[in-house]
């Protein structure tokens, strides 16, 4: 008994190590595993030093390429304020492989919101993204929610800021990678030009 126990578990061991080397970078839907040297460091690096060096560089539309589109919303939850920021790609013209998104906000936000960090990015994920015209998935979204503060420590300069989205978005082969930067204002939900209201009234 204890032969065939052995033996079964050699043949499972075996089964195993054949699996994983066929399919060693291959993830839940058959992805690449990425390849690229993006990291949360190098994203922030990249886009805080365009902002502080080259704001202009920024651009301010859609490119041809793909759309691209900013929200914020803000709703109440467990008794606090919320504020969520989400960038969408889709309508994709062209392949986009390996795709990265990462964005920040006007750095003032710092002083509304609970939080140590304003940046976000997917570049955390192992496997790789991509987008094609006629393939699924139909578009890719990267959000974020931060909590506010309570109003009575909010900067009424809020108001000027809370819109102010910069975003970097990279695809392509790691011998010829797009990266685009732009500079949009969020669409607000009605929920947030209700929230934003008070400041509103105070200019």
């Amino acid at each position: 008994m204890r032969r065939i126990i052995h033996t079964g578990a050699c043949l499972l061991l075996m089964v195993c190590l054949v699996a994983c080397s066929v399919f060693p970078n291959k993830g839940p839907n058959g992805e690449p595993r990425r390849t690229d040297e993006y990291t949360l460091n190098s994203e922030r690096r990249d886009l805080y030093q365009r902002i502080l060096k080259n704001p202009a560089s920024f651009r301010v539309n859609s490119p041809n390429e793909y759309t691209l589109t900013a929200t914020v919303n803000v709703s109440h939850e467990n008794g606090t304020d919320l504020i969520t920021y989400e960038i969408l790609i889709n309508e994709v013209q062209v392949p986009m492989d390996n795709v990265i998104q990462s964005f920040t906000l006007n750095s003032s936000m710092i002083n509304n919101i609970n939080a140590s960090e304003l940046l976000i990015s997917n570049v955390h994920n192992t496997h790789e993204t991509s987008l094609d015209p006629d393939n699924e998935p139909l578009g890719l979204s990267l959000s974020r929610g931060y909590t506010l503060k309570p109003e009575t420590e909010i900067d009424s300069n809020i108001i000027h800021a809370y819109e102010d989205m910069y975003i970097k978005i990279s695809y392509g082969p790691k011998e010829d990678r797009t990266e685009d930067y732009f500079h949009l204002k969020a669409e607000p939900s009605s929920e947030a030009l209700e929230y934003m209201k008070v400041w509103s009234e105070d200019e």
